[in-house]
């Protein structure tokens, strides 16, 4: 997870005090790294496409401990905890039946906008653009030119900050080195594992999300904690729909017969290799070849296959079995949209293959 490490975590009393503070309770850090799985996927995965370091998606673990459902007494609400204000500033929208600042998709674009703005404004200081995102821009600002005028160091280090920015930033680097050498301290970190990672699925028609829960078998409050942004358990369509990785192709179906459904499965993971993404990886079985590949083909471990499309298939399926993503197999293909039928056969390339 954090091989793009930009940030050195000094060994200075501040951090060292946050990092022991945290060591004082490792079942609390591991049920927060826990419960961070279905959402940090989608986070890690624009932080990538956007260049930025990977240990931002450590933010909600401070703001939120990764809880959608999270409001603060400044009423500041969702993973990265918006205030209304900033909310407002960055599109944010929130009415009587959506609130974008819980949504995982809404509010996690929103928060990198943010952090590039601050992270330029600051000249690509990430200390300060952390402490600005705690504290907000003037502030840090104010105590620059505080520290200019009397001809000190204008480093976060050296700021006269409020006492939460003064914990804040420490804490982050306390939680990166935690993470990094989680083995050191005795902390274990849950295993990456896709199947829990969200997809989106596109409704076009009004739906409860009780009813949801009852075709996955998912408990409604996990389903609601996925599906933060929406203020009632009844949903007007069009909406999107989170739902982890494993449900989704049998949930598709079963909506997709009773025609509540207006596209196929959307991978949110597809733009950025599997390999990095965070924690730690499963062993998986080896991957099963389709019915038209022969036994020598095997034995010569061919990279390249002739899949041969099965009444029920769907791309997002085919994805899925042999751990591709979806846009691969369009550019392979030469395909523009995900639509396939009986009888289609289409080039898969194991070379691409994650293992799970």
């Amino acid at each position: 997870m954090l091989n793009q490490i930009d940030v050195n975590v000094p060994e200075n009393s501040r951090v060292i005090a946050e990092r022991e503070r945290l060591l004082r309770n490792p079942q609390g850090f591991e049920a927060t790294a826990l419960r961070s799985e279905p959402y940090v996927y989608y986070i890690i995965n624009q932080l990538y496409k956007n260049n930025l370091p990977v240990e931002l998606a450590l933010i909600p673990l401070i703001e939120s401990a990764y809880d959608p459902l999270a409001t603060s007494p400044a009423q500041a609400a969702g993973l990265w905890q918006f205030v209304p204000v900033t909310a407002r500033e960055y599109g944010l929208l929130h009415n009587s039946s959506f609130d974008a600042r819980r949504d995982l998709i809404a509010s996690t674009n929103s928060a990198i906008s943010l952090l590039q703005n601050l992270n330029n404004r600051f000249n690509g200081d990430w200390l300060l653009t952390l402490a600005a995102y705690n504290a907000g821009e003037g502030r840090i600002r104010r105590a620059i030119e505080k520290n200019q005028a009397k001809g000190l160091p204008v480093n976060y280090w050296s700021l006269d900050l409020p006492t939460e920015t003064m914990h804040y930033v420490p804490k982050i680097l306390a939680i990166i080195d935690i993470v990094k050498n989680n083995k050191r301290y005795g902390i274990k970190l849950p295993d990456c594992n896709y199947e829990n990672s969200l997809v989106r699925i596109d409704m076009s028609k009004n739906i409860s999300l009780a009813k949801i829960a009852n075709y996955t078998g998912i408990s409604l409050n996990e389903l609601t904690s996925y599906n933060a942004g929406y203020v009632k358990q009844t949903v007007s369509g069009p909406f999107h729909l989170l739902i982890p990785y494993a449900h989704a192709e049998t949930l598709f179906k079963k909506l997709q017969a009773e025609n509540l459904v207006a596209n196929e499965i959307t991978e949110l993971l597809q733009d950025i290799p599997h390999g990095n993404m965070p924690f730690e990886f499963n062993s998986s079985d080896s991957i099963q070849y389709n019915r038209i590949t022969n036994k020598d083909d095997r034995a010569r471990n061919v990279r390249k296959i002739a899949y041969l499309v099965k009444a029920g298939d769907s791309l997002y399926s085919i994805a899925k079995n042999y751990r591709v993503k979806i846009t691969d197999i369009l550019e392979w293909n030469n395909l523009k949209n995900s639509r396939v039928q009986e009888g289609d056969v289409l080039t898969i390339n194991l070379a691409n293959a994650n293992p799970i």
